[in-house]
């Protein structure tokens, strides 16, 4: 993965983490997949700082032990020990100033620009075949449930707000982990579970995606990792990435997914039960624009 102009925090957190590791691995004998691993973490400090060595792993191309010799080739304890001392770094570096924060019309320009990567690349044969089943999965459910967590609530919300004005059965299950439980265990070999996960993985999702996969329903992921431990418990999967510009992530190839998913589901049923959902809004004057 090659790296990309960053915000000025970032760029600090880079040269940073970059001077330590080289001074470190300047004492040691680091090889060709250790090397990838020591630039993966100088290049993405963010995502290093919060990452799993699973996670670092996939991104550098090598195996989870690679990283972990590695960070002992660093004279790190392990990985969660390099790991603390990248997280110390990168928060450091957030301290800056507002004149530092200062952001030019270039940068949403290479925002625009990495976007417009994100989606090109998610439009491979194996996701958009994955795209379609999902799709297919939806239409020949009972009910369909779109579980996610945290920013993964945005492309949920628009997949479940849309499908449902298409006259599917579809609802978010976002709410409180007691709550989410309550919903996943009410699915049986009849229904779809959408499962929406962006960057980091919590315990809850993991568990209920399982929990789901073990009621019989069928289970789609869209994920931003191939070694998703998700995956395993999915029908279909789609790879969705998530690189930004800055610290945060991106979402808009994961809602390009969702409205292609949406495209997959539109036809001439759910024309006409939009249009009547159409009507009603007109019917109740509850547009703005209605004269």
């Amino acid at each position: 993965m090659s790296a990309r102009p960053e915000s000025s925090g970032k760029r600090r957190a880079e040269v940073t983490v970059g001077t330590m590791l080289a001074q470190r691995a300047a004492r040691t004998n680091l090889g060709a997949q250790a090397d990838r691993v020591v630039q993966i973490l100088t290049q993405m400090p963010q995502f290093a700082s919060y990452a799993s060595a699973r996670e670092i792993a996939e991104r550098a191309g090598v195996n989870v032990s690679t990283v972990v010799r590695t960070a002992q080739q660093l004279e790190f304890d392990g990985w969660s020990d390099l790991r603390s001392m990248l997280r110390a770094e990168y928060l450091d570096s957030l301290v800056t100033d507002n004149a530092e924060r200062h952001r030019s019309e270039e940068t949403a320009a290479r925002m625009l620009r990495q976007d417009a990567a994100n989606i090109a690349a998610v439009a491979s044969v194996d996701n958009v075949s994955a795209i379609r089943s999902t799709a297919q999965a939806i239409s020949d459910a009972r009910r369909t449930l779109v579980l996610t967590t945290g920013s993964g609530t945005g492309p949920a919300h628009i997949l479940s707000y849309i499908a449902s004005i298409y006259g599917y059965d579809i609802r978010i299950a976002a709410g409180s982990a007691t709550s989410q439980t309550v919903e996943v265990a009410q699915l049986d070999e009849r229904d779809c579970l959408i499962v929406i996960n962006v960057w980091r993985l919590t315990r809850t999702l993991r568990g209920l995606t399982h929990l789901g996969r073990g009621s019989g329903a069928t289970v789609s992921v869209l994920t931003d990792l191939h070694s998703s431990p998700l995956n395993a418990d999915a029908d279909h999967v789609v790879i969705t990435p998530i690189e930004g510009i800055d610290e945060t992530p991106s979402l808009t190839a994961m809602v390009a997914v969702v409205h292609a998913i949406l495209a997959e589901l539109a036809n001439t049923t759910t024309r006409f039960t939009a249009g009547r959902i159409e009507r009603a809004w007109e019917d109740l004057n509850l547009m703005d624009d209605q004269t």
